[in-house]
């Protein structure tokens, strides 16, 4: 699996099973060079409807089926799910979206 073929959208798992989504990469000549990623949970929460939530589902309930949900398709698709440690050894640096600014898609 190379680690050159990372796009926005793909996953990202941390040594605890955390997923990340890839939300942004920088290539230099090329080669890419670092990656920008958020928690799963975290970009669908500001990315999904949920709806049901007056059906006496809870919130939390709803984000974590629609995670399930994303890492099943990206399996499917049979798109690879890095992990950290490999891009790192890879010499890609791997920095997270900074969640005390304001979201990348939020509406203000």
């Amino acid at each position: 699996m190379s680690m050159q073929n990372i796009q926005t959208g793909d996953l990202v798992r941390d040594e605890y099973g955390n997923h990340y989504l890839v939300v942004g990469a920088t290539e230099d000549e090329g080669k890419l060079k670092n990656i920008q990623v958020s928690n799963l949970w975290y970009e669908h929460a500001f990315r999904e409807s949920f709806e049901d939530a007056s059906a006496g589902k809870s919130i939390g309930i709803q984000l974590q089926e629609k995670a399930n949900a994303y890492i099943e398709e990206t399996e499917r698709n049979e798109r690879p799910i890095y992990a950290i440690r490999d891009l790192i050894v890879n010499r890609i640096d791997v920095y997270a979206v900074d969640i005390t600014k304001p979201h990348p898609n939020s509406v203000l």
